[in-house]
């Protein structure tokens, strides 16, 4: 069998009118979506159809559905990704059959709401799964909205749900085979997704009770589902499965947007072992490589593999190796990005190279972007945070004014000054990240929390976009007495009695060379914590395994103040040599309304070089002993005479709940 074509419909809708909220991030999902599909799979096997705004009707949108999809046949991929609002709408009793709250969850067309128009319903949805499927085709059905009827939109977070169409709507307005809603072939949607019968698999944003949400990325907005989807893909290779898929995408999603946990659901499950569409991304080898074109020097990865664009002086580094040699021993030469391309990004190379020749390149440093902290409200008090800021190193976040029509950066943090102090926010975080800081030395006091939390923001976020360890490197496995851990990558467990549910975390070098390993615990409450591993990382020979035994805790003090459940980020850190994160530790942040006497107010170091600005790779330095150490991105990089390294990162989330009598 040959390579699998592609058939692609991308509906995107930003511009809805009244009384559908307008979204921002749409458009944005599906063009990438479609630059990655191409990208991964080629253009010679792939078909995309893309509707966008004005175009996405309801009529354009499941006409495409029938002859762009339709074309897929036995051996084929076909792909229908719909970005944009969710909603519900009154079901007629003629199709109740499945429906026990009466309502179809539906997705909205541009003109859906329009006189004489409809949203698509989930039974028509499913009866052009059901068409397509038919063919024998492996068929995904991405929705990025939001599938509860709740309708709100909360001021400090944009999501993805319209409000409910109470219209009644007649039976004869669905979609032909639509009133089989209960059958087999062309059951309904659930609050989650499809589940019509066929080779297909569905990604939804959001579970029922949930919404989808917006966040920016590098400036732009998306879908948090998206971004995750497009990072996993771009870092992914073709034996990716579609559960990897999920518990990659969902990891990136709660990184960024809180409780939103995207869902996979298929008829047979034996779909959701199978690689990500159907075998259409080709599985090569992911060799970095470093070559002379008539623009200069390039390496083959740009924009859609992750290579992040230049920060004002910092840049991707490289160093640089013969074609068929390993990399140790001193590099030929080292390199610097200049420009990134979408497919390719453009070098510096430090000593002169055969313009003729291919060599090998290594990832030694990553640039980091300072987080984009927004200044709001009183303006005298607004004048004192600056005046305080002045101290922080600008690479790790940058104070930004809040200035109406001036076209204000997207913030990763917000500080509001009122008349009782200083408010710290997150994009679609709704509470505090900390009590309102009032009193002497506020200022001075919301400065070193915005500190502490961009550390753990960087942390829980850095990945090695070009990395050439697989994904499993090093298996991790969580398992618990009192729960397990879902294909989501989360951990659920619950304390008993009174007691902490205890967990037991199991590292294993599944791969054919050794291996050094880290687990980091990034608290809900902002703590970074190395000491899983009592050295902070562990050298494992291939097949070599340990286990680490752990507890759930929700501290009497939360619990007390009405917290019941916590969510940990365990970051699993791989690496090709010998590394020590212990440096990147801090305690939990604990932050007062009003300073307290004779001692700090933020817990963590008091080393004032422990600010940081980011991490380098995990052995871009020498540290006491010669062993490689964790550096910051304002040492610039630094390349092992003996090894360089290659790393990555995984992660896991363990929610515990501890619950009230």
């Amino acid at each position: 069998m040959g390579t699998p074509h592609l058939y692609a419909l991308l509906v995107g809708i930003d511009a809805y009118s009244a009384p559908v909220p307008a979204l921002c991030g749409c458009v944005g999902d599906v063009t990438a979506a479609q630059t990655m599909l191409r990208s991964r799979v080629g253009d010679d096997n792939v078909s995309t159809l893309m509707l966008t705004d004005a175009q996405a009707t309801r009529a354009a949108v499941t006409d495409a559905f029938r002859t762009q999809l339709g074309q897929a046949k036995a051996d084929d991929v076909a792909v229908f990704y719909y970005s944009g609002h969710g909603s519900q709408q009154v079901c007629p009793p003629e199709l109740w059959g499945g429906e026990p709250d009466h309502r179809n969850e539906t997705i909205v067309c541009v003109d859906s709401r329009r006189p004489g128009s409809w949203d698509i319903a989930d039974k028509e949805l499913a009866a052009l799964v059901a068409e397509v499927a038919a063919s024998g085709c492996h068929l995904l059905v991405v929705l990025d909205c939001c599938h509860s009827g709740t309708g709100t939109r909360d001021l400090d977070e944009t999501v993805r749900a319209a409000p409910e169409d109470e219209r009644p709507r007649p039976a004869g307005t669905f979609l032909q085979g639509s009133a089989d809603g209960d059958s087999e072939t062309t059951r309904a949607l659930s609050a989650v997704g499809v589940t019509a019968v066929g080779r297909h698999v569905l990604l939804a944003a959001c579970r029922a009770d949930e919404l989808a949400k917006e966040i920016t990325v590098l400036g732009s907005h998306r879908g948090a589902m998206s971004a995750a989807l497009e990072t996993t893909l771009r870092d992914g290779d073709g034996g990716i499965t579609y559960r990897e898929v999920l518990r990659s995408v969902t990891a990136g999603v709660l990184r960024r947007a809180g409780q939103q946990h995207p869902q996979l659901e298929s008829a047979d499950a034996t779909e959701l072992d199978r690689p990500f569409l159907g075998g259409a991304i080709p599985t090569t080898p992911r060799q970095l490589t470093l070559s002379h074109l008539p623009d200069g020097w390039s390496i083959d990865y740009g924009a859609v593999h992750g290579v992040p664009e230049p920060i004002g002086a910092d840049s991707t580094e490289l160093a640089v190796y013969p074609l068929t040699a390993t990399t140790t021993g001193t590099p030929l030469a080292t390199a610097t990005v200049t420009a990134v391309l979408p497919d390719r990004s453009i070098v510096t190379v430090s000593a002169p190279l055969d313009e003729g020749s291919v060599y090998r390149a290594v990832v030694t440093g990553i640039p980091l972007k300072p987080l984009q902290v927004e200044v709001r409200g009183v303006d005298a008090d607004t004048s004192l945070l600056r005046e305080a800021a002045r101290a922080v190193d600008s690479t790790l976040l940058t104070l930004v004014a809040n200035t109406p029509g001036a076209g204000l950066p997207d913030a990763d943090l917000t500080v509001e000054a009122t008349e009782e102090g200083f408010v710290i926010t997150r994009p679609g975080v709704t509470r505090p990240l900390v009590p309102v800081v009032g009193g002497d030395g506020r200022a001075q006091r919301t400065v070193a929390a915005l500190e502490h939390v961009a550390r753990w923001l960087r942390l829980a976020a850095v990945v090695n976009p070009v990395t050439l360890l697989p994904s499993g490197a090093i298996e991790l496995r969580v398992t618990s007495p009192s729960g397990h851990l879902a294909d989501d990558g989360t951990l659920t467990i619950s304390y008993a009695d009174g007691v902490p549910p205890p967990f037991t975390v199991t590292l294993r070098n599944a791969s054919e060379m050794p291996l050094w390993a880290a687990l980091i615990d990034l608290t809900e409450t902002y703590g970074i914590f190395t000491d899983a591993v009592p050295t902070g990382s562990v050298a494992l020979e291939p097949g070599e395994s340990m286990t680490i035994a752990l507890t759930g805790q929700v501290s009497d003090v939360l619990w007390n103040a009405g917290t019941v459940t916590l969510t940990d980020q365990l970051k699993l850190v791989t690496s090709t040599v010998e590394f020590d994160p212990r440096s990147l530790e801090q305690n939990e942040l604990e932050l007062t309304a009003a300073p307290p006497l004779g001692c700090r107010a933020l817990s963590g170091s008091t080393d004032p070089t422990d600010a940081g600005t980011g991490l380098l790779p995990w052995a871009g330095g020498v540290g006491h002993g010669g062993r490689p150490t964790l550096v910051t991105r304002r040492l610039g990089p630094k390349v092992s005479p003996t090894a360089d390294a290659d790393w990555r990162t995984d992660e896991v989330f363990v929610r515990t709940t501890r619950p009230r009598p």
